[in-house]
C-alpha cells in the first residue's frame, strides 16, 4: 500500500490514519523523497510503500482455523455483553466506512462462535477484496482486529470472510492434502506445498494428523514457510 505527503513523516502519518494502526506495526519503505523543485516546477512529494507485520497477524489467525459459521445467526451473547458489543460495532463501522470507499456495496452478516466474531461479507463483486489466496481478507482481518482491541486491555478476535471464501479454501486445501498423501504412499518421496500463511499450514496439518503412516512439518523462515508430506519411519 502507497501513500503520500509533503514530508515522508507526513506520508507516515497518513498511513497511520489511514490503517488505524501505531507505527511500530508497520514495515515502511521510502519509494520517494520530497522535492520542491525549481520555481515550483518539478515538485514531487514525498511517496512511502507500508505493510502490515506479519507476527501479529499469525497470533490473530493461528486460533482461527475451522470456523463454520451460521451466517444469519446473531448469538445472545453478543447482544447482552455492552462492552464486546461495542467492539463489534466499532469492527463493522470501520469496515464498513473501508468498504464503503473501495466502492462496495456487500451486506454484513454477524455471529460468535468458539470466543471470536465471525463477520462475512455478501454482495456483487466482494470477491475481488479476497486477492490472491486470500491475501487480501487476511489484511482486512488483522486491521479489523487492531481497530476493534486498540486502547484496550481485554481481547476480542475477529475473522472476517468473503462469500465463504474460508470454507471453500479449507475444502480444497483439505483435498489437496489428502491427495499429495496418497501420492507419497505411493511413490515414498516426500513432497513440499507452495508457502502457505499459518492458518493454511494448519489446515494441512489438521488433514492428515489422523494418518498412522504420514507425517507433515512446516519448514523454511517466517513469511516462507511451507508444509512437507512425508512418509512417518518405521519403528
Amino acid at each position: 500500500m502507497n501513500f503520500k505527503g509533503k514530508t515522508v513523516e507526513q506520508a507516515i502519518e497518513n498511513a497511520l490514519n489511514s490503517l488505524g494502526v501505531s507505527k511500530d506495526e508497520l514495515d515502511i519503505k521510502i519509494i520517494q523523497e520530497p522535492s520542491k523543485g525549481i520555481l515550483g516546477i518539478g515538485q514531487k512529494e514525498a511517496k512511502i510503500e507500508v505493510s502490515l507485520k506479519e507476527t501479529p497477524i499469525e497470533a490473530i489467525i493461528e486460533d482461527l482455523v475451522g470456523a463454520k459459521p451460521d451466517l444469519e445467526t446473531l448469538t445472545n451473547e453478543i447482544e447482552q455483553s455492552p462492552e464486546k458489543k461495542k467492539k463489534i460495532d466499532k469492527a463493522t463501522a470501520f469496515l464498513k466506512e473501508m468498504i464503503n470507499t473501495l466502492g462496495y456495496q456487500v451486506e454484513y452478516f454477524i455471529r460468535e462462535e468458539q470466543n471470536f466474531v465471525i463477520i462475512n461479507l455478501k454482495g456483487k463483486n466482494a470477491g475481488k477484496l479476497i486477492g490472491k489466496r486470500g491475501e487480501t481478507l487476511y489484511a482486512i482481518q488483522y486491521i479489523v482486529n487492531i481497530v476493534a482491541n486498540r486502547n484496550d486491555d481485554t481481547n476480542l478476535k475477529f475473522l472476517v470472510d468473503i462469500e465463504d471464501f474460508r470454507m471453500q479454501r479449507e475444502k480444497t486445501l483439505t483435498n489437496l492434502a489428502n491427495k499429495l498423501a496418497r501420492q507419497v504412499k505411493v511413490e515414498g518421496k516426500s513432497v513440499s506445498l507452495e508457502p502457505m500463511n499459518p492458518l493454511e499450514r494448519k489446515i494441512i496439518h489438521m488433514a492428515l494428523q489422523k494418518d498412522d503412516s504420514i507425517v507433515t512439518t512446516s519448514e523454511g523462515e517466517e513469511g516462507h514457510r511451507h508444509i512437507v508430506i512425508s512418509l512417518k519411519a518405521q519403528d
